[in-house]
């Protein structure tokens, strides 16, 4: 018994082997009539590849963004949006937090060390747009806001040079800006840097000197962090100079360890100094850089599951492409079937034959749809700062599984149909 098994494996092979060989043949008998049979395959994988390459690589730059404002704090706003978003009806008419609160809830709260406010100016003030101008240099994308003193601290800012403002600086309403490295560039040029310290930026005609120059972010929406292009000035220069603006973000930092504990303290005091029931629910929103990227995470996983289901409808009219195809060639040809069939061909060896073929068709379609999305990801690379040109792994697999699944299911019947001939009818069949 012992003494067959390698005197076995080795026709098998062969019959692998010349199976194969026909099925490259025969696909290259007709190279456009395959094509075309591949083509949903390819684009089901370019679709699904290239949608989880640009999730991967914006789920990085978020988290790296949000991780970059600090992962011990806990930030408070009156609204569930983005600062820059207009509010939703509902949530429209709510009062905005108080820059004071942050002292209240570090003197109240165990769990929390430190705090700090931002006051976010509107990009359109009594009808005029904000821009910054240095010189001849103007930059009408300039994001401005009002900064407490612990602020930079709070957020862990890395600063290229000069420094941030001081509290006395703040409580006299000082002049004076800290610049985002974009916006630094736009101002004086790419090559900013400590010559700009003591330089004036202007404001609505009203100048404020340079005291700071941040570090580029990291994090951001490939490779664009809006904190770069922001002028932060003090809060309390932003009160007396802009009074209307009133959205203000406070950032908490809870003590080492003690987040989750920091964020329910918060919260109560927030609902006591908002004066909220027992029953009423929050009319602020409270969150952390770690939940924030879980919200995205939620979201993207639906935006994955969404394109997989895309993908499957390409890929099944790619299966039914492969089908046809497999059909056609089982009909063409009958009479090679009879031939192998009477010269010893087994039924298995057929249906192995015609079942390659397909796999082969459909491999064939899942490698082209992971290269054409390769190319497509490095030409992204190309123009968006900070895209990485790597699919990932998981794209990957799938792009190989599903090929190989639709090649098996959508050649099975063909196959199944050329291995049931019989091979008197077959030859008579072609005979005819």
């Amino acid at each position: 018994m012992g003494s067959r098994r390698p005197e076995r494996r080795i026709p098998r092979r062969e019959a692998f082997v010349n199976s194969l060989r026909l099925a490259v043949e025969s696909l290259g008998a007709h190279p456009g009539r395959a094509a075309l049979a591949v083509l949903g395959i390819v684009i089901g994988i370019v679709t699904v590849s290239l949608v989880a390459t640009v999730l991967v690589n914006v789920r990085s730059q978020i988290a790296l963004l949000f991780r970059e404002l600090g992962t011990d704090n806990v930030f408070a706003f009156h609204l569930s949006g983005d600062p820059y978003s207009p509010p939703s009806d509902e949530e429209a008419q709510r009062l905005p937090l108080d820059r004071r609160w942050g002292d209240v809830i570090v003197r109240e709260a165990d769990a929390v060390e430190a705090a700090a406010a931002q006051i976010i100016i509107p990009s359109v003030v009594n009808g005029r747009a904000l821009s910054a101008r240095a010189g001849s240099a103007v930059s009408d994308t300039v994001l401005v806001e009002g900064d407490s003193a612990s602020f930079f601290d709070i957020v862990g800012a890395e600063f290229a040079h000069g420094r941030p403002f001081t509290e006395l600086e703040d409580r006299a309403a000082a002049r004076v800006a800290v610049l985002g490295s974009s916006l630094a560039g736009a101002l004086f040029g790419s090559e900013a840097g400590a010559e700009i310290l003591g330089r004036k930026v202007y404001l609505l005609g009203e100048p404020y000197s340079v005291v700071g120059l941040l570090q580029p972010r990291r994090g951001g929406f490939f490779g664009e962090n809006r904190q770069d292009s922001v002028m932060a000035i003090p809060a309390g220069t932003a009160r007396r100079r802009f009074p209307d603006a009133d959205a203000t973000v406070l950032y908490l930092r809870a003590k080492g360890g003690r987040l989750q504990l920091a964020r329910i303290e918060i919260e109560a005091v927030l609902r006591r100094l908002r004066r909220l029931g027992p029953d009423e629910p929050n009319d602020f929103n409270l969150s952390t850089s770690e939940q924030i990227i879980g919200t995205f995470d939620r979201v993207g996983a639906g935006i994955a599951l969404a394109t997989v289901g895309l993908a499957a409808v390409s890929l099944l009219i790619g299966g039914i492409g492969i089908a046809n195809i497999m059909i056609i060639a089982v009909t063409e040809r009958t009479r090679e079937i009879g031939l192998r069939m009477a010269v010893g061909a087994r039924r298995p060896d057929v249906l192995r034959q015609f079942l390659i073929e397909s796999l082969l068709l459909s491999l064939v379609g899942g490698a082209g749809g992971l290269l054409v999305a390769a190319l497509l990801t490095a030409m992204l690379a190309l123009v968006l700062p900070g895209f990485m040109p790597v699919l990932p792994l998981w794209a990957v697999a799938f792009g190989v599984v599903s090929s190989c699944l639709t090649g098996i299911i959508a050649g099975y019947l063909p196959a199944r149909q050329a291995a049931r001939m019989d091979p008197v009818d077959a030859l008579r069949y072609e005979a005819g």
